[in-house]
Protein backbone atom coordinates (compact mmCIF):
# COMPACT_ATOMS: atom_id res chain seq x y z
CA UNK A 1 0.00 0.00 0.00
CA UNK A 2 1.39 3.50 -1.01
CA UNK A 3 1.82 6.17 1.58
CA UNK A 4 0.79 8.76 -0.56
CA UNK A 5 -2.16 9.20 -3.54
CA UNK A 6 -1.23 11.60 -5.66
CA UNK A 7 -3.79 12.91 -7.87
CA UNK A 8 -3.51 14.44 -11.64
CA UNK A 9 -6.72 16.25 -12.81
CA UNK A 10 -5.95 17.53 -16.25
CA UNK A 11 -7.99 19.52 -18.75
CA UNK A 12 -6.62 21.09 -21.96
CA UNK A 13 -3.01 21.60 -20.10
CA UNK A 14 -0.68 20.21 -22.83
CA UNK A 15 1.60 23.15 -22.66
CA UNK A 16 2.32 22.02 -18.77
CA UNK A 17 1.83 18.53 -18.38
CA UNK A 18 4.56 17.20 -19.47
CA UNK A 19 6.34 19.33 -16.68
CA UNK A 20 3.97 18.73 -14.06
CA UNK A 21 4.31 14.92 -14.27
CA UNK A 22 8.33 14.98 -14.09
CA UNK A 23 8.29 16.85 -11.17
CA UNK A 24 5.97 14.26 -9.81
CA UNK A 25 8.45 11.12 -10.52
CA UNK A 26 11.18 12.84 -9.92
CA UNK A 27 9.96 13.86 -6.05
CA UNK A 28 12.94 12.21 -3.76
CA UNK A 29 10.10 11.21 -1.67
CA UNK A 30 9.31 8.02 -3.88
CA UNK A 31 6.19 5.87 -1.86
CA UNK A 32 3.36 7.07 -4.08
CA UNK A 33 0.87 6.10 -6.32
CA UNK A 34 -0.27 8.51 -9.38
CA UNK A 35 -4.29 8.80 -10.69
CA UNK A 36 -4.52 10.80 -13.47
CA UNK A 37 -7.66 12.39 -14.33
CA UNK A 38 -8.50 13.74 -18.06
CA UNK A 39 -11.54 15.72 -18.23
CA UNK A 40 -12.21 15.01 -22.15
CA UNK A 41 -9.21 17.27 -23.21
CA UNK A 42 -9.64 18.44 -26.95
CA UNK A 43 -5.89 19.03 -27.01
CA UNK A 44 -3.01 16.88 -27.26
CA UNK A 45 -2.85 15.96 -23.42
CA UNK A 46 -3.72 12.85 -23.76
CA UNK A 47 -1.30 12.03 -26.00
CA UNK A 48 1.58 13.70 -23.97
CA UNK A 49 0.19 11.62 -20.76
CA UNK A 50 0.50 7.64 -22.18
CA UNK A 51 3.69 8.16 -23.50
CA UNK A 52 4.03 7.91 -18.98
CA UNK A 53 2.05 4.66 -18.94
CA UNK A 54 4.65 2.61 -18.53
CA UNK A 55 5.69 3.79 -14.92
CA UNK A 56 4.22 1.35 -12.55
CA UNK A 57 4.14 4.72 -9.86
CA UNK A 58 0.78 5.28 -12.57
CA UNK A 59 -1.97 3.12 -11.16
CA UNK A 60 -4.66 5.05 -13.13
CA UNK A 61 -5.48 6.89 -16.24
CA UNK A 62 -9.05 7.52 -16.72
CA UNK A 63 -10.11 9.58 -19.54
CA UNK A 64 -13.88 11.40 -19.37
CA UNK A 65 -16.00 10.52 -22.91
CA UNK A 66 -17.73 14.03 -21.63
CA UNK A 67 -16.23 17.24 -19.58
CA UNK A 68 -17.60 17.10 -16.32
CA UNK A 69 -17.84 21.06 -16.00
CA UNK A 70 -15.71 20.78 -12.57
CA UNK A 71 -12.53 19.92 -11.51
CA UNK A 72 -14.26 19.46 -8.44
CA UNK A 73 -16.04 16.10 -9.72
CA UNK A 74 -12.64 14.84 -10.89
CA UNK A 75 -11.15 15.21 -7.19
CA UNK A 76 -13.98 13.60 -5.98
CA UNK A 77 -13.47 10.53 -8.25
CA UNK A 78 -9.68 10.44 -7.72
CA UNK A 79 -10.27 10.66 -4.03
CA UNK A 80 -12.31 7.68 -3.82
CA UNK A 81 -9.94 5.89 -5.77
CA UNK A 82 -7.05 6.76 -3.35
CA UNK A 83 -4.86 3.87 -1.74
CA UNK A 84 -2.60 6.03 0.10
CA UNK A 85 -2.68 7.52 3.33
CA UNK A 86 -1.68 11.01 2.49
CA UNK A 87 -2.98 12.88 -0.27
CA UNK A 88 -1.61 15.24 -2.83
CA UNK A 89 -4.02 17.04 -5.40
CA UNK A 90 -1.08 18.11 -8.02
CA UNK A 91 -3.00 20.31 -10.65
CA UNK A 92 -2.13 20.24 -14.03
CA UNK A 93 -0.73 23.56 -14.90
CA UNK A 94 1.47 23.57 -11.67
CA UNK A 95 5.38 22.39 -10.74
CA UNK A 96 6.94 21.15 -7.54
CA UNK A 97 10.49 21.29 -6.64
CA UNK A 98 11.69 17.86 -5.97
CA UNK A 99 11.87 17.59 -2.21
CA UNK A 100 8.28 18.99 -2.05
CA UNK A 101 6.59 15.74 -1.08
CA UNK A 102 9.71 14.76 1.16
CA UNK A 103 9.16 17.81 3.62
CA UNK A 104 5.27 17.57 3.32
CA UNK A 105 5.60 13.54 4.25
CA UNK A 106 8.17 14.65 6.88
CA UNK A 107 5.40 16.94 9.34
CA UNK A 108 2.81 14.69 9.10
CA UNK A 109 4.74 11.80 10.48
CA UNK A 110 6.30 13.27 12.92
CA UNK A 111 3.34 15.84 14.29
CA UNK A 112 0.36 12.99 14.43
CA UNK A 113 -1.57 15.66 15.46
CA UNK A 114 -1.24 17.75 12.52
CA UNK A 115 -3.97 17.21 9.84
CA UNK A 116 -2.72 19.27 6.20
CA UNK A 117 0.69 20.55 5.99
CA UNK A 118 1.52 23.09 2.88
CA UNK A 119 3.65 25.23 1.87
CA UNK A 120 4.36 28.83 0.19
CA UNK A 121 4.28 29.07 -3.09
CA UNK A 122 6.37 30.58 -5.75
CA UNK A 123 3.62 32.34 -8.66
CA UNK A 124 5.45 31.40 -12.45
CA UNK A 125 3.88 32.94 -15.76
CA UNK A 126 2.72 30.68 -18.81
CA UNK A 127 6.37 30.46 -19.46
CA UNK A 128 7.74 29.33 -15.85
CA UNK A 129 8.97 32.95 -14.82
CA UNK A 130 8.69 33.67 -11.56
CA UNK A 131 6.42 37.29 -11.39
CA UNK A 132 5.07 36.75 -7.41
CA UNK A 133 6.09 35.52 -3.83
CA UNK A 134 3.24 36.92 -1.47
CA UNK A 135 4.50 38.07 1.78
CA UNK A 136 1.49 36.74 3.79
CA UNK A 137 2.72 33.11 3.55
CA UNK A 138 6.51 34.10 5.12
CA UNK A 139 7.28 31.96 7.61
CA UNK A 140 6.64 28.79 9.08
CA UNK A 141 2.86 28.59 11.01
CA UNK A 142 0.56 26.66 12.96
CA UNK A 143 -3.12 26.60 13.71
CA UNK A 144 -5.86 24.74 15.42
CA UNK A 145 -8.07 24.36 12.06
CA UNK A 146 -11.61 25.69 14.00
CA UNK A 147 -9.80 28.71 14.72
CA UNK A 148 -8.44 29.42 11.27
CA UNK A 149 -11.67 28.85 9.61
CA UNK A 150 -13.59 31.55 12.31
CA UNK A 151 -10.66 33.76 10.84
CA UNK A 152 -8.28 33.56 8.44
CA UNK A 153 -10.62 31.77 6.10
CA UNK A 154 -13.65 34.36 6.58
CA UNK A 155 -11.26 36.69 4.54
CA UNK A 156 -10.76 34.10 1.59
CA UNK A 157 -9.10 30.51 0.79
CA UNK A 158 -5.84 30.47 2.76
CA UNK A 159 -5.08 27.50 0.93
CA UNK A 160 -5.49 29.05 -2.72
CA UNK A 161 -3.60 26.46 -4.56
CA UNK A 162 -4.47 22.42 -4.01
CA UNK A 163 -1.03 21.87 -5.48
CA UNK A 164 0.44 23.01 -1.95
CA UNK A 165 -1.00 20.85 0.24
CA UNK A 166 -1.30 17.46 1.59
CA UNK A 167 -3.06 16.00 3.78
CA UNK A 168 -4.52 12.44 5.86
CA UNK A 169 -7.18 10.71 3.77
CA UNK A 170 -9.18 9.87 7.02
CA UNK A 171 -10.27 13.52 6.71
CA UNK A 172 -12.48 12.90 3.77
CA UNK A 173 -14.74 12.13 6.25
CA UNK A 174 -16.07 15.74 7.05
CA UNK A 175 -16.30 16.09 3.27
CA UNK A 176 -19.41 16.55 1.33
CA UNK A 177 -19.11 16.70 -2.21
CA UNK A 178 -23.12 16.64 -2.53
CA UNK A 179 -22.27 20.40 -1.39
CA UNK A 180 -19.08 20.87 -2.96
CA UNK A 181 -19.99 20.48 -6.75
CA UNK A 182 -22.34 23.11 -6.43
CA UNK A 183 -19.33 25.24 -6.71
CA UNK A 184 -17.61 26.33 -9.98
CA UNK A 185 -14.93 28.65 -8.21
CA UNK A 186 -14.86 28.37 -4.59
CA UNK A 187 -15.42 24.92 -3.98
CA UNK A 188 -11.65 24.25 -3.44
CA UNK A 189 -12.47 26.91 -0.32
CA UNK A 190 -15.42 25.15 0.92
CA UNK A 191 -13.33 21.69 0.65
CA UNK A 192 -10.35 22.65 2.62
CA UNK A 193 -12.74 24.44 4.99
CA UNK A 194 -14.87 21.00 5.70
CA UNK A 195 -11.80 19.43 5.68
CA UNK A 196 -9.67 21.62 8.46
CA UNK A 197 -12.56 21.43 11.24
CA UNK A 198 -11.27 19.26 13.81
CA UNK A 199 -7.84 19.14 12.85
CA UNK A 200 -4.35 21.11 13.69
CA UNK A 201 -3.00 22.71 10.20
CA UNK A 202 0.74 23.70 9.45
CA UNK A 203 2.22 25.94 6.86
CA UNK A 204 6.38 25.05 6.71
CA UNK A 205 8.38 27.74 5.41
CA UNK A 206 10.37 26.26 2.46
CA UNK A 207 8.57 27.74 -0.68
CA UNK A 208 8.20 24.10 -2.67
CA UNK A 209 5.45 24.60 -4.66
CA UNK A 210 5.19 25.98 -8.31
CA UNK A 211 1.81 28.05 -8.31
CA UNK A 212 1.34 28.96 -12.46
CA UNK A 213 -0.75 31.85 -13.54
CA UNK A 214 -1.99 32.38 -17.07
CA UNK A 215 -5.56 33.74 -18.87
CA UNK A 216 -6.31 29.84 -18.83
CA UNK A 217 -6.93 29.16 -15.37
CA UNK A 218 -10.15 28.75 -14.01
CA UNK A 219 -9.54 31.09 -11.12
CA UNK A 220 -9.02 34.20 -14.20
CA UNK A 221 -12.27 33.06 -16.20
CA UNK A 222 -14.64 32.64 -12.76
CA UNK A 223 -13.18 35.77 -10.88
CA UNK A 224 -14.35 38.22 -14.02
CA UNK A 225 -17.26 36.92 -13.77
CA UNK A 226 -17.51 37.72 -10.01
CA UNK A 227 -17.88 34.27 -8.84
CA UNK A 228 -15.10 35.14 -5.82
CA UNK A 229 -17.53 37.72 -4.52
CA UNK A 230 -20.68 35.35 -5.20
CA UNK A 231 -19.55 32.23 -3.92
CA UNK A 232 -17.31 33.26 -2.01
CA UNK A 233 -20.18 35.23 0.72
CA UNK A 234 -21.90 31.86 0.15
CA UNK A 235 -18.94 30.13 1.97
CA UNK A 236 -18.77 32.43 4.60
CA UNK A 237 -22.31 32.22 5.07
CA UNK A 238 -21.53 28.61 5.57
CA UNK A 239 -18.56 29.60 8.50
CA UNK A 240 -21.17 31.73 10.31
CA UNK A 241 -23.66 29.19 10.94
CA UNK A 242 -21.68 26.10 11.20
CA UNK A 243 -19.14 27.30 13.33
CA UNK A 244 -19.56 29.53 16.02
CA UNK A 245 -18.39 33.21 14.55
CA UNK A 246 -19.53 36.15 16.89
CA UNK A 247 -22.25 38.87 16.15
CA UNK A 248 -19.50 41.31 15.54
CA UNK A 249 -17.21 39.49 13.91
CA UNK A 250 -19.69 38.75 11.21
CA UNK A 251 -20.73 42.56 11.24
CA UNK A 252 -16.87 43.10 10.32
CA UNK A 253 -16.79 40.50 8.09
CA UNK A 254 -19.36 41.29 5.49
CA UNK A 255 -18.02 45.61 5.91
CA UNK A 256 -14.32 43.49 4.89
CA UNK A 257 -16.41 42.01 1.71
CA UNK A 258 -18.42 44.87 0.81
CA UNK A 259 -15.02 47.28 1.01
CA UNK A 260 -13.30 44.45 -1.53
CA UNK A 261 -16.52 44.47 -4.04
CA UNK A 262 -16.02 48.34 -3.64
CA UNK A 263 -12.46 48.32 -4.51
CA UNK A 264 -12.72 45.49 -7.07
CA UNK A 265 -11.99 46.18 -11.11
CA UNK A 266 -15.31 44.09 -12.10
CA UNK A 267 -17.00 45.44 -14.39
CA UNK A 268 -20.23 45.24 -13.76
CA UNK A 269 -20.34 44.98 -9.91
CA UNK A 270 -23.83 46.09 -9.30
CA UNK A 271 -25.20 42.56 -11.30
CA UNK A 272 -22.91 40.95 -8.88
CA UNK A 273 -24.65 42.89 -6.27
CA UNK A 274 -28.37 41.96 -7.23
CA UNK A 275 -27.26 38.29 -5.81
CA UNK A 276 -25.65 39.48 -2.60
CA UNK A 277 -27.26 39.80 0.59
CA UNK A 278 -29.56 42.62 2.05
CA UNK A 279 -26.56 43.24 4.29
CA UNK A 280 -23.82 43.83 1.96
CA UNK A 281 -25.51 45.82 -0.38
CA UNK A 282 -26.56 48.35 2.67
CA UNK A 283 -22.84 48.39 3.52
CA UNK A 284 -22.10 49.15 -0.31
CA UNK A 285 -24.19 52.07 -0.17
CA UNK A 286 -23.02 53.46 2.62
CA UNK A 287 -19.25 53.30 1.76
CA UNK A 288 -20.01 54.12 -1.96
CA UNK A 289 -21.14 57.49 -0.67
CA UNK A 290 -17.94 58.16 1.17
CA UNK A 291 -15.86 57.10 -1.37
Amino acid sequence: MPKVTIILPNYNHQEYIEQRIDSILAQEYQDFELIILDDASHDQSTNLIKKYLLDDRIKEFLINDQNSGSTFVQWEKGLSMAQGEYIWIAESDDVAKSNFLLEMVKVLENQPKVGLVYCPSIWIDSNGIEIHQPNHEEGENSWAGLSLIQNEFLAGNVIYNASSAVFRKEMLKNVSFEQIRKFKYAGDWFFWVQLIQDQQVVRIKQRLNFFRRHDGNVSFKSESEGLQFIEGIQIVKYIFKNYGVSFWKKRATMAFWTRKLLLSDLKNPKKVLEKMPSELNFYYWILSFFK
